[in-house]
This record gives structure tokens, C-alpha cells and sequence, in this order.
């Protein structure tokens, strides 16, 4: 009976390692297949000279026609964030509150993706770039802390060129305004 069981513990053994082997061949493949056109894990939160007036004047300084806010962020523990070339965009932040270390007061933060445009690209002449906005997504509890998972798929135009990737304010009802952003 003994060696029933020390034969059965030593294939199993022998069999787990072609099982992991496979399941490990079979992601990768599925990785490879998904090309990647920018992966990050930083961001630069906005700060002088990039922030706005409040109000906001026509001078103040823009990156890829959007404002940064008029108060400065910064990312306090980490950002983790993967463009793919079918436009999905997944972004994990933790810790996206003001440059002061004061709480963020947003609940919900939203992702654009700026794509220089190519010539051959309907719209696209020199120095123009196309800009995609994510829906929002909500800032995980507690809300102070700044911590939030966008995951999104945007429709981007091929090629994109020079991508940049920027966190913005929740509510578009209150315009477009820059918190952090990483890109080429």
C-alpha cells in the first residue's frame, strides 16, 4: 500500500512541471501577441511652470492643448500604467494628492492619451496631435488618499506617435485640467 502511494507522489511530481510549463508557454504566447506602445511607472505631477491662473487666462501654459491645474500634484507612492496598440489603457495610481502632501479632493479621476498625428492620418499635418479621453473612474475609498484603477480601451489612430498619457480631473463638465502625465 505504501508504495502505491510513494508512486503516485512521485508522478505527480514527475506531471505538475509539464502542466505549469504549458500554462506558462500559453500566457506568454498571449502577451506577445499584445503590443505595447508605452509602459510607465512614472508620472510627473503638475507644478510650476505648468500650472494655471485660477481663473484661468489664455496665456497660461498648456501641454497638447490642456491646462494643468492651478495647484500643484504629485504621485506619493507609485504609478503603474500600459498603453497596448488596440488602445487598451490600463493605469493603477496610488497616491495622486496635492504637491503640499494635503489629501486629493477628487472622486473620480479620468486618462488622455495624446497621439501626434502623421501626415498620411486623415487631420494630420505637421505638429498636430489627437487627444482620447477615458470615461471617469472612480477613486477608490478612502478618497484622500488618491488611489484609483483606470481600465480602459480607447480608440487610437495607427500609428501613434510620441504618446502621452496624462491623469485628469473627474468631471468634464468642470474642462479638462492635468494632474500628472508621463509620455515620450
Amino acid at each position: 500500500m505504501f508504495r502505491i502511494y510513494k508512486f503516485i507522489l512521485i508522478l505527480s511530481m514527475l506531471v505538475m512541471p509539464v502542466f505549469a510549463v504549458n500554462a506558462e508557454e500559453s500566457s506568454s504566447h498571449n502577451d506577445k501577441s499584445q503590443k505595447i506602445i508605452i509602459h510607465f511607472h512614472t508620472m510627473f505631477g503638475v507644478d510650476k511652470p505648468f500650472l494655471s491662473s485660477n481663473p484661468s487666462q489664455s496665456s497660461d501654459p498648456t501641454v497638447r492643448g490642456v491646462l494643468g491645474d492651478y495647484q500643484s500634484w504629485k504621485i506619493n507612492r507609485s504609478v503603474n500604467g500600459i498603453l497596448f496598440a488596440d488602445g487598451r489603457l490600463i493605469i493603477n495610481i496610488k497616491g495622486l494628492i496635492f504637491g503640499d502632501g494635503s489629501p486629493n479632493d477628487e472622486d473620480h479621476f479620468r486618462a488622455l492619451v495624446s497621439c501626434q498625428l502623421t501626415p498620411d492620418v486623415p487631420g494630420g499635418e505637421a505638429a498636430t496631435f489627437s487627444n482620447f479621453i477615458t470615461a471617469p473612474f472612480p477613486v477608490h475609498n478612502p478618497i484622500g488618499k488618491g488611489n484609483a484603477k483606470i481600465d480602459a480601451k480607447i480608440p487610437l489612430p495607427s500609428p501613434c506617435v510620441a504618446p502621452v498619457v496624462m491623469i485628469l480631473n473627474g468631471n468634464p463638465a468642470d474642462g479638462n485640467v492635468w494632474f500628472a502625465i508621463t509620455g515620450n
